[in-house]
């Protein structure tokens, strides 16, 4: 394990003094109680407490963590979890567009570990979602470029994503969201944002569209 990830764990303990360290060829293993109070607009504040544990891979940051129910196991009916039993935080893409607003350990589980519980102790209460319902696996990856580009045309997105994760970004181009506009005058930011992390861009538009 190297300073950085050090450093990076040293400053988790210090917010949760329950972490313990296991190291292990494929990286290491933290387990940890998180506490937290947490909210969203117009919604109910809810504090909760889960044991989880957060496999970090030799190649963090590039690859981030993996999150799995520590002592129970999440109730079937939220179905965000994924085929290896982790936590479906988001989308790959959304999950490292939070990621990078805080690009550190604490960061990723308050950005997006603390969010996705909320989410868990919510659903178990109200029997809902409270940040609204994305659906999970590809048909979630695909609402997450939908929303983005606040469209329903699926083809024209997904084609025209492809086009700029090919050639590169290019402002006088046609916006993915379908409306006729140069992008440099419409979704300039999201598409930006997208395409600074295109291996995962590409990774999801080969779900869609055969190469």
């Amino acid at each position: 394990m190297n300073n950085f990830i050090e450093e990076q764990i040293q400053t988790v303990r210090n917010s949760y003094p329950s972490l313990a360290l296991i190291n292990s060829d494929s990286g290491c293993l933290l387990t940890v109680a998180l506490h937290f109070t947490a909210s969203v607009a117009n919604k109910e504040t809810i504090t909760a407490n889960f044991n989880v544990k957060i496999s970090i891979p030799h190649s963090y940051p590039e690859e981030l963590p993996k999150v799995f129910p520590s002592g129970y196991s999440l109730d079937q009916r939220f179905e965000h979890t994924n085929a290896d039993g982790s936590f479906c935080l988001a989308v790959p893409l959304e999950e490292r567009g939070r990621f990078e607003v805080e690009p550190s350990l604490l960061g990723f589980i308050n950005n997006l570990v603390v969010p996705f519980l909320y989410g868990y102790s919510y659903f178990l209460k109200y029997g809902e979602h409270p940040f609204g319902e994305r659906e999970h696996g590809n048909k979630g990856i695909l609402d997450f470029y939908l929303e983005t580009f606040a469209s329903s045309d699926a083809r024209t997105v997904l084609t025209s994503l492809y086009q700029f994760a090919i050639h590169g970004y290019r402002a006088h181009e046609k916006c993915p969201c379908g409306s006729g506009k140069k992008v440099l005058k419409c979704h300039k930011k999201e598409l930006k944002l997208l395409l600074k992390n295109k291996e995962l861009l590409m990774s999801d538009l080969a779900q869609f569209i055969p190469r």
